[in-house]
């Protein structure tokens, strides 16, 4: 009899442990004062007919999380190198922020682009991943707005998920509009925890776009791991397709 219990609860044992790997509460568990890179690639197709232009851009970065409370995370993240080809037919541009002054173009792109590689963005982020502000932002930066490091933020629910499950979420774009995606938790593993997204972008009542992303977090810490974000906009006089990626 009891070596029949004995293996009863060890087969119970067993099984909740299974069920709760299937399941997760995301919540960011800060690990501060410990550096860690990333990679951010992006390409930019821009089909207006008879003019069209390419953009491949590579940024490098190193984001340090410096404080944080029950419920935000202060990180800063300093942008350590950039490099820039655009393709608009009768011109091409090439920028590398190590070598800013082999051109005049080059020159002035760099006039752009410089505080932010020389100064941290620091931001307030909630544990759910929501950007709730922006600190410090460099003084006469054309490339960068608070704003888009809020839209772009990729925010968890607050409630656990099973494998499969899903949530909505919709972020307004000052330039698209309202972004409505559809997220799912596709797995759990030792490799990371895979999620993806798709939606639509909508103007005027109307939409006028699509947006797919495939993204993985870290299995512990539950920090963005790897990033695959595709978006589609067109509209009678132009059509852009753009694809970022952090590896």
């Amino acid at each position: 009899m009891i070596k029949t219990l004995s293996l009863a609860f060890l087969s119970f044992f067993i099984i909740t442990t299974l069920i709760a790997q299937d399941k997760v509460l995301l919540k960011l568990k800060p690990d501060l004062n410990n550096p860690f890179s990333q990679k951010m690639h992006m390409t930019i197709d821009v089909n207006a007919g008879a003019q069209s232009t390419m953009i491949d851009a590579t940024m490098l970065c190193e984001t340090t999380n410096t404080n944080a409370t029950d419920s935000t995370l202060t990180y800063a993240t300093k942008y350590t190198e950039m490099i820039m080809a655009m393709d608009a037919g009768m011109m091409t541009v090439n920028y590398d922020s190590k070598n800013p002054e082999a051109n005049e173009l080059s020159k002035q792109i760099h006039e752009k682009v410089k505080t932010l590689l020389e100064t941290p963005i620091v931001a307030v982020m909630s544990l759910n991943g929501k950007i709730k502000d922006v600190e410090d932002l460099p003084d006469d930066n054309d490339l960068f707005d608070a704003n888009m490091l809020k839209e772009a933020a990729f925010e968890y629910p607050n409630r656990e998920l099973k494998v499969g499950e899903q949530w909505k979420a919709t972020a307004n774009n000052k330039s698209l509009g309202p972004i409505e995606q559809t997220y799912t938790l596709k797995s759990i593993s030792a490799e990371g925890i895979s999620i993806t997204s798709e939606g639509s972008i909508t103007a005027e009542g109307q939409t006028v776009g699509s947006i797919t992303g495939q993204y993985l977090l870290n299995p512990k810490t539950h920090y963005l791991k790897a990033l695959t974000l595709e978006t589609k906009v067109k509209n009678e006089e132009v059509e852009v397709t753009s694809k970022i990626e952090i590896l």
